[in-house]
């Protein structure tokens, strides 16, 4: 099956490379982006950039945006910004997102151009508009910092919701952040573990960081709370089981029934309270409705069962 793939590949840049001699912007920038990955033909730079740059002269916006990556990164040719920033600047006056997200970044850290923060935002916005992800979490940041325009948390908000909506770890991050400390978002302990949880799950040190605080902080008291409620429920549990488990019970006996009924409540709470003290994230999963509705539930049954239990009745007597 590889083999089959790897010869489809393969032939699929021979077309392209056909059409591209021919001199078709796209087929150039499609067989640039080929040499750039080693898709179909072995992984080549310096055939990237001749390819990109054939397509980029033709006023191709993601050739031209490609070759700018490559002067950026210096592959195939020597690492030149300010060349990089002319190319990209090409492909964003065409208005494609990639390259002003870029050119955002460029005037942001004064790479290949003065440092401009007005420009950097100018730039950066007209690539969220479009949904570049880049450049949502890049706005929201600047907005977060006050850095070329007035800090402004509630503007933030929205850009790095975006950016997090998308996957961006980093904006998720932030996201969370926000949440755990209230800052411009109402404080809430939930959505801040949520978000700190799907950036935690893309490897994100500072998310794995912030879910251990927040969970030793907010959950630490609950958790030796929840420990003695497991214990005191599994003595009287067990108890109650035996009552009726030793030899010599008789099942007919409705105490003994409910006895037995309320030693299988007592562990089954126990065993949701171990749960909750052994999983201290429980409080902000999004199971924790449905765990305390099974608690809930147990703890409702106590209430007949021990009503059984406690109060007292009169036995029947044979043949009266």
């Amino acid at each position: 099956m590889e083999s089959i793939r790897l010869k489809n590949l393969s032939d699929a840049a021979t077309e392209t490379r056909a059409r591209a001699d021919l001199g078709e912007a796209t087929a150039e920038y499609q067989i640039a982006y080929m040499y750039y990955e080693g898709r179909g033909v072995r992984q080549d730079y310096v055939e990237a950039s001749r390819w990109y740059r054939k397509a980029a002269e033709q006023g191709y916006a993601k050739a031209q945006f490609g070759l700018g990556d490559l002067y950026f990164q210096g592959k195939g040719v020597p690492q030149d910004y300010a060349e990089a920033a002319r190319w990209n600047q090409r492909a964003a006056d065409q208005g494609y997102a990639r390259a002003q997200a870029g050119l955002g970044y460029m005037h942001l850290n004064g790479v290949g151009v003065l440092q401009n923060y007005a420009e950097a935002i100018r730039w950066y916005s007209k690539a969220a508009d479009q949904g570049n992800v880049d450049a949502e979490h890049a706005l929201g940041f600047m907005y977060l910092n006050g850095i070329g325009v007035p800090k402004d948390y509630r503007e933030a908000v929205p850009w790095i919701q975006k950016a997090a909506d998308q996957g961006d770890a980093e904006a998720q991050a932030t996201l969370g952040s926000m949440y755990a400390t209230g800052l411009g978002l109402p404080k809430n302990e939930y959505e801040a573990y949520r978000w700190f949880r799907k950036a935690a799950d893309q490897g994100s040190p500072k998310a794995k960081n912030a879910l251990g605080r927040l969970g030793s902080a907010s959950i630490a008291k609950m958790r030796w709370v929840e420990l003695c409620v497991a214990l005191a429920a599994l003595v009287l549990g067990l108890w109650a089981a035996l009552e009726f488990l030793l030899p010599g019970k008789n099942l007919n006996n409705r105490r003994q029934v409910a006895v037995t009924l309320l030693g299988v409540a007592f562990l089954s709470n126990a065993g949701l309270a171990l749960y909750s003290f052994t999983h201290y994230d429980i409080r902000f999963s999004p199971h924790w409705h449905e765990f305390h509705i099974a608690r809930y539930l147990f703890a409702a049954a106590l209430i007949p069962i021990a009503a059984i239990v406690v109060l007292p009745f009169k036995k029947k007597i044979p043949g009266s």
